[in-house]
């Protein structure tokens, strides 16, 4: 088969990957002052997702009178629909939550590549092409749990998306304090004569 070797190597990268991203979340639960929670775990749910994705089709790749096209199809409508559904998490939560402004770019691209590996899979006209529509979207899905991953750890690349991060705005709660400097202390009563240190003495001038 032309893409053993492939998916022989993309099965071990894929396992590699996925410990890195175990690696990316025990490290960005110390962080503060990056996203909230909830786009935390949109970001680590999205890396996960598409590292999964390779792996299944990797393994399924390599079984003996495997059909790719059928879990191509499964993982696609898993990735999609498990994407819209953090989106729409994201929505309800943006009035209580900081929200960086990528996330409402880089979910629908999510979305829009697993669409596409759906409707690849199901349009290939045999065996082979599946396989070399699988091998692509190993690649790309290799790239989204990568970046995501990185993300995690709070490194930007300097890109585009990273300039849409950059514009962060913090939504704040109901009766929740805008940030700003911290509140200067309570201004001086008016007559009021502020207490000074003893100055002290020359010796010899208690006699004097």
């Amino acid at each position: 088969m032309p893409y053993t070797d492939f998916f022989v190597g993309s099965l071990t990268v894929a396992g590699a990957l996925t410990g890195l991203l175990f690696v990316a979340l025990s490290v960005s639960q110390g962080q503060d002052g990056g996203p909230g929670p909830l786009e935390r775990q949109a970001v680590a749910a999205t890396a996960f997702t598409a590292l999964v994705d390779s792996l299944w089709i990797s393994l399924v790749a390599l079984l003996p009178g495997h059909d790719v096209r059928v879990v191509s199809i499964a993982l696609g409508v898993l990735g999609l629909t498990s994407t819209a559904s953090l989106t729409l998490r994201l929505w309800r939560a943006r009035s209580d939550q900081k929200f960086t402004r990528r996330w409402p770019v880089l979910l629908p691209l999510i979305a829009a590549m697993y669409g596409a590996q759906t409707v690849t899979a199901a349009l290939a006209s045999s065996p082979r092409a599946a396989e070399s529509s699988g091998a692509t979207f190993v690649m790309i899905f290799f790239a989204v749990g990568i970046a995501r991953s990185w993300e995690l750890l709070g490194v930007k690349a300097g890109g585009i998306l990273d300039l849409l991060s950059g514009s962060d705005r913090a939504v704040r709660r109901p009766g929740q304090a805008p940030d700003g400097p911290a509140p200067a202390g309570p201004a001086p009563v008016p007559g009021a004569v502020a207490a000074q240190a003893p100055v002290p003495r020359p010796p010899g001038a208690e006699g004097g």
